[in-house]
């Protein structure tokens, strides 16, 4: 069952690498092909059922092959959040700049507002109101250095104030959906929300603390009785033991895993590159989240959005995630700069567009809460896709338009 998916998730990420998209949307896509695709003429078969998987869902427990995917899918998300965390150094937050900063809590002030108000006029939960308006808000600092990197416009001015307020925007969206989570399992009394958002807060900067205080002391304690003998993987099993006793201890007081996760990465982040953490980490990341997707994509059931109201939805949470985004990024990073150009703030808004891992996170979290209806679930996925489809194709015609097709360092003459 697992080599089937496998298989079959790596074919996706293949052929979407090909279009120059992002592997894990080919993933996803291949999960909703393999849970929608049905072939009448043999008896109405599907792969899912072939292979033992039947999905959970709100009134019928899922399959044991299910449950297994969904072990492996949530080791996925932490290996996934740990290995962004190692790529986040609090040294580098403190020296962003107004325009990255004003850019990233733009472009989640304004989808945010919008969120609440569009599912406050549609009706729904105060958890799944909060859940949706969180999702609106994400801006996916993986996929973006994708496309930076595959345009060669990293170095770039707008490709720097991307990737700043995108790590940004990465960090503050999981501060949000720690309280969100936190609400989903916890108390929504007053009292309750308060102490919710008190933990969290205290987690966060506990973290920080270690982040900035007590991890250089623990940097050189062990290179000074860590023999050069020892080899790199000796810290990344130091790193994994950190991380799953982090989302533990997020998960023991009402937070999220991922929170755990993501903040044991960031105590690494400064020292990641020295001991090779991020290169020993990858495999094990990679192949779990291979799993994550695919298990996006398979709850993703198509049947759900033929309704006119079902589609009406995904169409409203879409344009608020890519258009709502666009121009609240680029109002900030005007703000922040005024001396920026039209096309660079095109370049900048299009750039925090995309959603993927995070996204996907939130809202299987969500699901797996009660919070996110089943049929929200796979709108958002859709609004996740169309996304990050837009995003990649509107920065690769602006960057092109700006710089060429040989990328920033040729334009500039480097």
């Amino acid at each position: 069952m697992l080599f089937v998916l496998f298989f079959l998730s790596n074919v996706g990420f293949f052929i979407f690498e090909k279009l120059h998209l992002p592997g894990m949307m080919g993933e996803i896509v291949f999960g909703i092909i393999a849970a929608n695709l049905v072939i009448a003429g043999l008896g109405g078969w599907n792969l899912l059922e072939q292979i033992g998987i039947v999905v959970q869902t709100p009134t019928s427990e899922g399959s044991e092959g299910y449950n297994v995917l969904m072990l492996f899918s949530e080791l996925g998300i932490i290996f996934l959040l740990f290995t962004v965390g190692l790529e986040t150094r609090v040294s580098d937050l403190l020296k962003v700049g107004r325009t990255a900063m004003l850019t990233a809590l733009f472009g989640i002030a304004v989808p945010f507002t919008l969120g609440l108000l569009l599912v406050f006029f549609v009706g729904g939960s105060t958890i799944s109101t909060l859940f949706i308006a969180t999702v609106l808000i994400t801006t996916s600092a993986g996929v973006a250095a994708h496309v930076l990197r595959h345009l060669n416009v990293s170095n770039s001015p707008e490709g720097k104030i991307i990737m700043s307020a995108a790590i940004i925007s990465e960090i503050l969206t999981l501060i949000i959906l720690a309280v969100i989570s936190g609400l989903a399992v916890g108390d929504t009394s007053p009292t309750g929300i308060v102490l919710t958002i008190a933990k969290a807060l205290i987690f966060v900067v506990l973290a920080l603390i270690v982040c900035l205080f007590v991890m250089p002391r623990i940097h050189d304690y062990i290179n000074r009785h860590r023999g050069k003998e020892h080899p790199d993987w000796t810290m990344l099993f130091v790193g994994i033991g950190v991380c799953f006793a982090l989302a533990i201890l997020a998960d023991a007081i009402g937070l999220s895993v991922i929170v755990g996760a993501y903040f044991a990465g960031m105590m690494f982040a400064d020292n990641a590159k020295e001991w090779n953490l991020i290169r020993e980490i990858e495999p094990l990341k990679e192949f779990f989240m291979t799993f994550f997707f695919i298990s996006v994509g398979i709850r993703v059931i198509l049947s759900d959005l033929m309704s006119l109201e079902v589609l009406a939805f995904a169409f409203a949470i879409s344009a608020i995630a890519i258009l709502a985004k666009y121009f609240a990024c680029s109002a900030g990073a005007k703000l922040g700069d005024r001396s920026l150009k039209r096309e660079s703030l095109n370049l900048i808004g299009w750039g925090m567009v995309p959603k993927a891992e995070v996204v996907m996170v939130i809202a299987t979290i969500g699901v797996m809460t009660g919070a996110l209806d089943p049929v929200v679930f796979s709108c958002v996925v859709i609004m996740a896709i169309a996304a990050t489809a837009v995003s990649h194709l509107m920065m690769e015609i602006g960057f092109h338009k700006k710089y060429g097709r040989e990328g920033f360092k040729t334009a500039e003459g480097l």
